[in-house]
């Protein structure tokens, strides 16, 4: 294996544990301490990977953009119906809100947003991403209602889908409830 390989799976490990620990213990209990000691590294080895503590949670965010940008463009409303699209919207939303792991997104997302010790290029950083998200969602929207002059206006239509997958993603991560299964 090359130092790369190993560089990247310690990267992936230290990522993959800073969720677990948001999700776990709250944003701010995921301390830089025992996100290192559950991803088996060192402070050290989390400093040399992302400098601070700060340059980790960005590495997590950049991360989470990834994979929910990618589950948005590669989306596409299908059916000849405003029921059939309306549906295929709803799976969309559904598999972009309902990982686990949304509830994180979103925690690294607020807090990226109003901690007044972050970088104002970081703050930036968040808002491009998250109107890169909110534009998608909006174009996904418009081809649901395309053609129905009885549908609900399309930002409409977002806030109740979105509403209703956040609200059973965040019943779900209560600790201790089980974890309803998806459709």
């Amino acid at each position: 294996m090359t130092a790369v390989a190993t560089a990247n799976e310690t990267r992936a490990r230290v990522i993959e544990a800073t969720f677990d620990c948001i999700l776990e213990e709250g944003f701010y209990r995921a301390s830089s301490n025992r996100i290192a000691e559950r991803a088996g590294v060192t402070w050290g080895v989390i400093q040399h990977h992302f400098g601070t503590r700060e340059g980790l949670l960005i590495a997590a965010f950049d991360h989470s953009m990834v994979e929910l940008i990618d589950i948005l463009e590669s989306a596409v409303i299908v059916g000849d119906s405003f029921d059939r699209r309306l549906e295929s919207f709803a799976d969309i939303i559904w598999s972009f809100y309902r990982p686990r792991r949304f509830v994180a997104y979103e925690q690294l997302t607020l807090n990226l947003l109003s901690d007044p010790t972050i970088d104002a290029a970081t703050v930036r950083r968040v808002r491009r991403q998250q109107a890169r998200i909110g534009a998608r969602l909006t174009a996904l929207t418009s081809d649901v209602v395309a053609g129905v002059a009885h549908a609900l206006p399309p930002l409409e239509l977002l806030q109740i889908i979105r509403g209703v997958a956040i609200g059973l993603n965040l019943t779900d991560a209560v600790p201790g409830r089980q974890r309803r299964k998806p459709v």
